[in-house]
């Protein structure tokens, strides 16, 4: 089989890329050392990692401590309501 675009990594970056590109007509392939894409994604914990919590942006913010900020405005333009539309 040919592919338009192979991408290295199941994980958020990953996943996200090979949507755009089948999103535009392209056979794409994930290679995946673990046994299934995204299982980083699932296993993350605390309420950091999980884009798609449903926590008031702010409060969301705040479980990253003084550092938080750095993904404020990232998520004033993709927020996790357009994250889960994006899937």
């Amino acid at each position: 089989m040919i592919f338009d675009k192979i991408v290295i990594g199941g994980g958020a970056c990953g996943i996200m890329g090979a949507i755009i590109s089948a999103r535009q007509g392209m056979k794409v392939l994930i290679i995946e050392k673990l046994p299934k894409i995204a299982q980083k994604l699932k296993a993350s914990g605390g309420g950091r990692c999980n884009l798609t919590n449903r926590l008031p942006t702010q409060t969301f913010i705040e479980k990253f401590g003084k550092n938080g900020r750095f993904i404020r405005d990232s998520l004033q333009e993709f927020d996790s309501n357009k994250l889960v539309n994006f899937f």
